[in-house]
């Protein structure tokens, strides 16, 4: 159970109703402590006898405070009881966090710990020596330039941050440096997250060697000069951070001996890249000029999921290695040869395949496609040949399918889908303008059609009973005729479960 206390205002609660609560167990919020007034007030609260309360957060609304000595000694006052385990403090007002927050013999089962908003507080509390702590997050601390070494507490036996698992900060407009002991603090760091630090140079801390996730965006100062533990790392994000392309160094890439999940996003520096051995997904985008693509000879029989994005240098994939990945995307890569993507002898789709995302392709072979036997989810963009594709058919084995952004797609053939089809989607196609009264396979739960401005009548009479959802939106030629009630087709679709018709839903009451 959980109770929350909204403090002031004609509705709200007062400091000493908190403290006539005696029985409160499990999370307990605290909000618009902004009209508390002072020291004497907060103590009515009297949160150190709130035993039973294990999750407490803290809360003020944006607003400037008139003493920070004053919101110093409230937050003084609203100290909890040692039982504490998890702690959330946002958008308090004051310079400095009372000395409670770094006293670890107090604090001695906290487990986690969430400073955010605190946009007044030019310095951290000593937390190194918690030691119970295993979840930190620090966001939108804007007066924070530097995380000295007072952050990692006093000197110890113990490693600074000796359980912490994860780490993240965020949103740290003016933080630049990070000051690292080097005596092997962080020992137990499974998970670190930076985001948003666009003053943040450099160091960073050494030997991270429990590290398992390393996410790294928007923080484009951050060159990661300190040489850094990539041998433990599983899955690594870096998106928008240029000056972190020293990882990708061929000799680091080959360090990362652990690594599953790649996502590489807005690297205008980088020419090539070695896919490390192991890579079970890799995930890049918006590297603008990017031009080669290599692997390691195991590397294809780990592969199970290419992601390539906005990538319009990109000449050359990976060579055959074994397996090809089972879901494939390529999507915005003009500079690729047909032939290397599709049907080639140096792009070839496993049968085993079960995604296929394709846009912006001049040829795709209905062959190639019928030969992907387990092919369930299709989605294609800006497909020129998508009306022949449909014409000659599509895998026998496809649940799900997205037809988005054809501008050639006048019509469909009698039966263009398959029978196991379940979900249709049908967008952005500007040309289309009939769909035959056999279009749509009994199998049909789901049809989504969009953004058809031409599209002038629906096969109503051969809408399969299995449909349990339609959705039909900006198309101003079909719309009228659906209508609640009045529209031409309106009698024979109202047994549909769920319909949405432009910006109208309605449910059947015969569900």
């Amino acid at each position: 159970m959980g109770a929350k206390f909204l403090l002031g205002g004609p509705c709200g609660w007062r400091m000493k109703d908190l403290g006539g609560a005696h029985y409160l167990y499990g999370s307990l919020s605290i909000l618009a402590l902004q009209n508390v007034v002072d020291r004497r007030e907060a103590q009515k609260a009297k949160m150190r006898e709130k035993n039973y309360v294990e999750k407490l957060s803290l809360e003020w609304s944006e607003s400037d405070a008139d003493n920070s000595q004053t919101e110093r000694d409230i937050l003084d006052e609203l100290r909890p009881h040692s039982s504490i385990k998890e702690l959330q403090i946002s958008g308090y007002r004051g310079t400095e966090f009372p000395d409670w927050l770094a006293d670890h013999s107090f604090l001695k089962l906290l487990v986690q710990l969430s400073l955010r908003n605190c946009k007044d507080c030019f310095s951290l509390p000593s937390l190194g020596q918690l030691r119970s702590s295993k979840f930190l997050s620090i966001r939108k601390m804007h007066r924070i330039t530097e995380m000295t070494e007072e952050f990692y507490g006093s000197p110890s036996s113990k490693k600074p941050f000796n359980s912490l698992e994860k780490l993240e900060f965020a949103e740290m407009p003016e933080w630049k440096q990070w000051h690292v002991l080097g005596n092997g603090e962080f020992p137990a760091l499974q998970d670190l997250s930076i985001e948003d630090c666009p003053k943040l140079v450099g160091k960073f801390p050494e030997n991270l060697c429990s590290l398992k996730n390393l996410r790294i965006s928007r923080c484009p100062e951050l060159n990661l000069e300190t040489p850094i533990q990539v041998s433990s790392l599983e899955r690594f994000e870096v998106w928008s951070s240029p000056k972190a392309g020293v990882l990708f160094d061929e000799a680091k890439l080959e360090g990362m001996k652990q690594i599953e999940k790649l996502l590489i996003s807005d690297f205008q520096n980088l020419t090539r890249f070695l896919i490390p051995n192991g890579t079970e997904t890799l995930d890049i985008s918006w590297c603008e000029n990017l031009e080669i693509l290599l692997s390691p000879v195991a590397c294809g029989t780990q592969m199970t999921s290419l992601n390539i994005y906005q990538c319009k240098k990109l000449k050359r994939l990976p060579e055959e290695t074994g397996e090809r990945p089972k879901r494939v995307a390529s999507t915005e890569t003009p500079s690729l040869s047909d032939e290397e993507i599709v049907g080639g002898e140096n792009w070839e789709l496993p049968c085993s395949i079960q995604r296929l995302v394709i846009g912006n392709l001049k040829i795709l072979s209905s062959q190639l496609l019928k030969s992907l036997t387990s092919l369930e989810y299709l989605w294609t963009e800006e497909l020129p040949q998508i009306q022949l594709l449909l014409e000659q058919g599509l895998p026998s084995s496809l649940s799900k399918l997205t037809i988005d952004s054809c501008p050639n797609l006048q019509s469909l053939a009698e039966s263009a889908f398959p029978s196991s089809l379940s979900y249709l989607t049908i967008e952005n196609c500007p040309n289309l303008q009939s769909l035959p009264e056999s279009a749509f396979p009994s199998s049909l739960s789901e049809l989504s059609i969009r953004d058809c401005p031409n599209l002038q009548s629906l096969p109503v009479k051969g809408m399969p009973s299995s449909l349990s959802s339609l959705s039909i939106y900006c198309c101003p030629l079909l719309e009228p005729l659906l209508e609640f009630d009045k529209g031409e087709y309106w009698p024979e679709i109202a047994h549909i479960p769920e319909i949405c018709i432009g910006e109208s839903y309605m449910e059947s009451e015969c569900q």
